[in-house]
């Protein structure tokens, strides 16, 4: 249980410190929208890291950490989240002149992506009444 929790924090400092360079390394041409995806990345990876270490407490509590509800959950979570991530991506190439430029397009995809698996996997929890 210990080597988790070092490894969690380790994982956790790492990313910190990667951020932190990257910024660093930018400061006098950082854009905004940088600003905004750094952000991004940092709250993604502070809820990672919370959800690792309640699973890590419900284990040590004796619960177990993988049933077949949380299979089923995954499962149905991951197929909503994907079908919802194609329609995305469609809708972001028939308007790609929406966007000022191709990394903006692309980084902006990838955290809706994210965001999209995110929110399917809470309703879907909700829907099953998994908390």
């Amino acid at each position: 249980m210990k080597t988790k929790r070092v490894l969690i924090i380790l994982v956790g400092l790492t990313l910190t410190f990667t951020v932190g360079i990257l910024a660093y390394s930018q400061m006098e041409e950082i854009q905004p929208k940088m600003l905004l995806i750094y952000g991004l990345i940092g709250i993604v990876a502070i809820i990672s890291i919370l959800s690792a270490i309640k699973k890590m407490k419900e284990e040590k509590e004796g619960q177990p950490i993988y049933d077949e509800l949380t299979t089923q959950i995954k499962h149905k979570a991951g197929h909503d989240a994907y079908i919802a991530s194609m329609y995305m991506w469609l809708f972001i190439f028939l308007f790609r002149d929406l966007f000022p430029d191709t990394e903006t397009m692309v980084g902006g995809g990838i955290l809706l992506s994210a965001l999209i698996g995110f929110i399917a996997k809470t309703i879907v929890r909700r829907k099953f009444n998994e908390k």
